[in-house]
């Protein structure tokens, strides 16, 4: 079939016209006897079979009548270039995604060129050379115009391949990346619906993002029961046991298809559903973890069967699950999200639905208010407020741009409010880590701060030290360019494992805060490392120029140890819980006696200022003429004893035997254990102390 020299004119229109209607009719029993040979040697072949076994028997007879009516076409008198041109590369799509090889139409087609010829034998010998140019050229063109078909899905197939690696490397949060690959993935023609689930209670997979034309439906009817859920169990199922395309990838983290849908019996329980949605093929895609086990799975469901075996289709899939299991690790997973919870918090966002509270933050040593943390909350319906740690995991980077906005607007106008009324104290509000260095969080800052005009230096930004700051270069200029308005930063969660004293030094804060997260379980196990942890970070951050405040301070004990330590300021239930903004004055005005680290007034204080001590005496070691000095000197427990507990018989006979033997020295085996013995009596006399003990 080598290309005819034919210009279009010479192959369509009048001047053949008469030609071609005269041998229509003949040509239609040819064709149609043409196509049931064809395609009963189809049948007889292995790899042509497989495609042509994925449909059913009455899909089958259509696919031989359209076939059949697109080889008629081209004998049809009337046909034009662009006509044909536009048909020819349609089927050659359909072809392409359900996965005909483009070898078996050009084996095809030279069968069906040679049975035309030989139907052409009786005509007279110029018009039989004549009606084999036009339908040589025709089935060329038409050959050529499908391949352009193929060509269309392939360049299909890496735009969106292009996207998802886009939305990999640009993607601030889980969310966003999965949301845009989703999209990517739902741009495909004949691709309904496409999901991301993870393992959620009772071993079912929990449907946490999802796109498409029929995603949401297909959620929905499966959690009204319409299908069962997807359960993912840790062995393989007992002999006759149904276990879903789904199960199967995530037991085995190797993709796995189903290309007959309907046909496939690992799929009857989901066989009515997917026939009323229209799907014909899926594929489950595990994403792995640095172990290989499966950590997610990305569901996509077409309406074209074979879509995910055709030619070069299984590469683009491992391509799919590299990319985005690669990027999911780096954002890191939090728990386990259904859609419909997700959905429900970001409408509350896109409808403003959201309200400030302020929780004091005092300095440590005076006890005056210092400054106030801008807490968001979500507003129900009923009025009900959600908190930060519900809403914030179900975001994208949108919706935290939306709640940063409304957090600027809002503690900009109640700042100028309480400074307009004599309270001069600073407002801190939390700048998520994906808005450091974008211009779109940059933007709306500066438009509130034109709008509010306020004293800038009254505002400071916490930042959650992340993996998600964009490039270095864009984050220094962004953080330069806020310290310029004077405006502090604050790294937030100093302690939490996102955090780094290493990187603190090389961006400019000037405060930190320690996870609250850390104080809190330390002091509930082993108050003892809680309170060296305070006062290791805050030697640290005070070596670095930053001032320290301590977050989780929830009874007094908490509040005096943080001041015993070293830090500056506190925050935390102990000392106020968040409050609306007409609250805060009141709060302000009232006196609140500041810890004295000297004479501390709780154990935990006491313990607090007992391992300064023990730390002080180390020191000494190498001068064992200076102990006996140091240890007879007065100290903070003794203190404690005499002015709060001085019936405490036990806790002075501990202490004496303690300062007994550290007159030798702290290297000791008795001076460890009476140092234990003193660390553990004023760990337990402070959680009794605590409320609600």
């Amino acid at each position: 079939m080598a290309p005819a020299q034919a210009s279009p004119e010479e192959i369509y229109g009048p001047s053949v016209a008469p030609l071609l209607l005269a041998l229509q009719r003949p040509a239609a029993a040819v064709t149609q006897t043409f196509a049931q040979r064809f395609y009963g040697s189809l049948m007889q072949a292995g790899e042509t079979r497989s495609v042509l076994d994925l449909l059913g028997r009455a899909e089958f007879g259509r696919l031989q009548s359209a076939q059949t009516r697109h080889l008629l076409m081209l004998l049809d008198p009337l046909l034009d270039a662009q006509s044909h041109r536009a048909q020819a590369q349609s089927v050659g799509r359909v072809h392409a995604l359900v996965g005909v090889d483009m070898m078996w139409l050009i084996d095809a087609y030279k069968l069906y060129q040679q049975t035309l010829h030989d139907a052409l034998q009786d005509l007279p010998r110029l018009e039989q050379v004549h009606l084999q140019h036009v339908l040589d050229r025709r089935l060329l063109l038409d050959l050529q115009a499908q391949s352009a078909g193929y060509q269309q899905v392939e360049e299909e197939l890496s735009r969106a391949l292009a996207s998802i690696q886009q939305a990999a490397m640009m993607a601030r949060s889980t969310i966003d990346l999965y949301q845009g690959v989703l999209k990517a993935l739902c741009g495909l023609d004949g691709v309904l619906a496409a999901n991301v689930a993870r393992l959620g209670t009772r071993g079912l997979l929990e449907i946490e993002a999802l796109d498409g034309a029929l995603a949401q439906a297909h959620a929905d009817a499966i959690r009204a029961g319409e299908a069962p859920p997807i359960r993912i169990t840790r062995d393989a199922p007992d002999a006759g046991e149904i276990e879903g395309v789904a199960a199967r990838a995530w037991r085995s983290a190797q993709v796995t298809a189903s290309d007959a849908y309907q046909l496939d019996p690992q799929a009857e329980p989901w066989h009515a559903l997917g026939m009323r949605l229209g799907f014909r093929s899926s594929v489950a895609i595990p994403l792995l973890d640095e172990t290989g086990q499966t950590f997610a799975l990305l569901s996509v469901y077409s309406r074209w069967p074979g879509f995910f075996r055709a030619r070069g289709r299984h590469l683009f899939l491992q391509h799919v699950q590299q990319t985005i299991g690669l990027a999911a690790l780096r954002h890191g997973q939090g728990h386990v999200i259904a859609h419909a919870l997700r959905q429900r918090y970001r409408a509350l966002v896109t409808a403003r639905r959201m309200a400030l509270l302020y929780q004091p933050i005092i300095d440590l040593k005076t006890g005056a208010l210092r400054k106030v943390e801008a807490l968001g909350r979500l507003v129900e319906k009923d009025g009900s407020l959600v908190s930060p740690g519900e809403f914030l995991p179900t975001l994208g980077n949108q919706d935290l741009l939306r709640l940063f906005e409304f957090g600027m607007e809002q503690a900009c106008r109640d700042l100028a409010d309480w400074h307009a009324a004599g309270m001069r104290f600073s407002v801190s509000l939390n700048l998520p880590p994906q808005g450091v260095g974008d211009p779109a969080f940059h933007e709306a800052l500066l438009h509130t701060l034109r709008q509010a005009c306020i004293d800038s230096r009254m505002l400071e930004l916490e930042i959650l030290e992340s993996q998600e700051f964009k490039p270095a270069a864009d984050r220094d200029q962004f953080l330069r360019e806020l310290k310029m308005l004077g405006i502090r930063l604050v790294q937030d969660d100093l302690g939490s494992g996102h955090s780094s004293l290493l990187r603190m030094d090389s961006m400019p804060f000037d405060e930190v805060k320690i996870d609250q997260g850390l104080v809190r379980r330390a002091a509930q196990r082993h108050p003892h490392r809680a309170f060296g942890f305070i006062y290791y970070l805050t030697q640290l951050a005070h070596e670095l120029g930053a001032s320290v405040t301590v977050e989780g301070l929830e009874n007094p004990g908490l509040i005096e140890a943080a001041a015993v330590m070293g830090a500056d300021c506190g925050q935390g239930f102990g000392i106020a819980r968040p409050m609306p903004a007409g609250e805060v004055a009141a709060w302000a005005r009232t006196v609140h006696e500041p810890a004295n680290p000297l004479h501390p007034r709780t154990p935990w204080g006491a313990l607090a200022g007992y391992l300064l001590w023990d730390r002080q005496l180390k020191a000494l070691d190498p001068w064992p003429e200076m102990v006996e000095d140091f240890v007879r000197a007065p100290c903070r427990v003794q203190s404690y004893i005499e002015s709060q507990d001085p019936d405490n018989a036990e806790l002075q006979r501990l202490l004496d035997k303690n300062h007994a033997v550290a007159l030798r020295g702290s290297s000791g085996r008795m001076y460890r254990l009476t140092r234990r013995d003193v660390i553990q009596a004023l760990a337990e006399l402070g959680r009794r102390a605590a409320p609600g003990n």
